[in-house]
Order: structure tokens, then sequence, then C-alpha cells
């Protein structure tokens, strides 16, 4: 009965503002109101509420309901289109020097940051999520390492795909940061890469179990804020999408980017990209399919 009564009452004030009796409501009046609210409106429950609400306080005082008026039910499902494409906001991407600074301040610290940063560049470089990757999914050559997926949305016949990020003689070198946390992770081929940890009176040792999302954003978090950055302006989707707009920045082809991350339509590719100045420089970089694109931090 509160929630009913406390979505009645800003109704009532709009009405009072636009001259319009709170009680009855008609059906064009809730029609009206209801197109107000889907401006701001983030979800249906919020149509939902204002709407059952008034008509509570008109079936309070015996008058008819507003909702079976026709137009109100056209309005219902006009608002679940609108609100249902509406565009997101969407975590801001995280740039390269922002990489660069998550790695020099956490790649020499203790195994549960070294995790985070190998989780960070794999993220950056990689175009690609890292729940599944297990330790017999990375291979170590001179020039290169592969990482296998075991499947991506391009991959027609579920046969997987391998994705290759380069070497370099750089301390902020994917390969090297990964080949710095395996050895101290003591995995085995069939281990998880990414697992959760356990704090015992010898140290940190990674457990059997994969480290859950939540737990991911959780550390990904921690370390944005102790470089300055907000947290909540970022999320895991924005090492992706950071990766993505640098690398078309850079002028890659598209249809490299499109392969790397495993992308099945440049649509859905472009939803990672955001405009950068480094698009209006001159493209000093370049990148071949057989080297993987040039971290060259």
């Amino acid at each position: 009965m509160k929630k009913n009564a406390d979505a009645f009452q800003p109704w009532s004030s709009w009405a009072k503002s636009k001259g319009l009796q709170a009680l009855p409501t008609t059906g064009h009046e809730l029609a009206l109101y209801s197109a107000f609210l889907i401006k701001s409106a983030k979800s249906m429950a919020t149509i939902y509420t204002a709407v059952y609400g008034i008509a509570w306080a008109d079936q309070k005082m015996s008058m008819a309901s507003p909702t079976e008026h026709p137009i109100i039910k056209q309005m219902m499902e006009v608002s679940k289109r609108i609100i249902q494409t509406k565009p997101k906001n969407p975590k801001r991407p995280l740039d390269l020097e922002h990489i660069k600074t998550i790695i020099g301040k956490f790649a020499s610290g203790d195994l549960s940051n070294l995790k985070t940063v190998c989780l960070v560049v794999l993220g950056f470089s990689g175009f690609l999520h890292w729940e599944r990757l297990r330790r017999k999914d990375l291979e170590f050559e001179r020039e290169y390492m592969t990482v296998f997926l075991e499947r991506g949305k391009n991959d027609q016949y579920r046969e997987g795909s391998w994705i290759l990020i380069a070497r370099t003689s750089n301390p902020t070198c994917p390969v090297h940061l990964l080949e710095k946390f395996l050895p101290k992770g003591r995995h085995s081929p069939s281990d998880f890469v990414f697992r959760k940890i356990s704090h015992t009176a010898n140290g940190m040792s990674l457990r059997r179990q994969k480290m859950t999302y939540s737990r991911a954003r959780e550390l990904f978090s921690k370390q944005l804020k102790e470089i300055g950055l907000d947290p909540s302006l970022y999320g895991l989707h924005s090492l992706q999408s950071g990766g993505t707009t640098e690398a078309a920045a850079w002028g890659i082809p598209e249809r490299l980017i499109q392969r790397h991350g495993g992308w099945r339509s440049e649509v859905s590719m472009n939803t990672y990209i955001q405009e950068t100045k480094m698009h209006f420089k001159s493209i000093k970089k370049s990148l071949t399919w057989n080297s993987g694109w040039p971290w060259d931090c």
C-alpha cells in the first residue's frame, strides 16, 4: 500500500503543474504522464510502478481504473520498445597509458596483483575474455605467444581458433608477464589460468577453483582506484574496448581486428571502438597476422 501511495504523489504533483486533476485519472492523462516518465526511465519498473500506483488510488476512490483504457495498453507496449532500445551507458575504454601504469605499479607485487595484471594485459592485447582459459591453451614461441580459444562468436563450426600476441623486449610485454605468472602459480596443463587464491602462513597460492567474474571485477576495480581512476566508470569490458580502440587508432585493418577479437560482424566489433585523437594522427604502426598486433609498450 505504501509503495502505491508513494507512486501516486509524483503523479499528483505533475498533474497539478499541468493544470490537471489527479483524481479521477483519465486514460489520456495517464498516457501523457507515461510519456513524460519514459524520458528518464531506465527500466519498465518505473512505468509499472507509476501506472499501477495511480490505478490503486482511483480504485480506492471507487473510480474506474485508467489502466483499462485502450490507449494505456498501447502506451505500455510502446514504453517497452522505447526503453529496451535506449542506448546503454557503456563503460569507458581503458587506454594504453592506463595499462602501462597498472603494469608498472603492480607487476612486481604479490601473486594476487600479478594475476590481475595478467588478466588486464590479456584482455587488452588479445581482446578476449579470460574465464575459460586453461594453461594448455597457451603456447610460447620465440617471437609471440599463441592463445587457443575453445570457441568464438565467429567460429561457425565450433572448432576453436588461435590468436597471436607479439613478444617484445619491454618489461610490459604480455608474453613476459604470463611467463612470470605461470611458474609462480604452479599451473598444470588442465588448470584454469585465473583461479582463486588461498592465503596461508607460507604466503599465497592458487587454488583449483576458477576465479569468479565478480572477484575479477573487484580486484580490477581495486587496481584502478589505486592508480587514481574512478572504478565506476570502467569495467572488465573496458579492456576489450580499450585494446580494440587502440588498434583502430593505429590504423590496423578492420578485418584483422575483427578476426583477432573473434567478432562475427563489423557491427559487433564497432561497438567496442571509440574515436580518439589517435584516429586523426598519421599511422605509425601496422599489424600482420603472423606476428599479432603491435604491443609496443
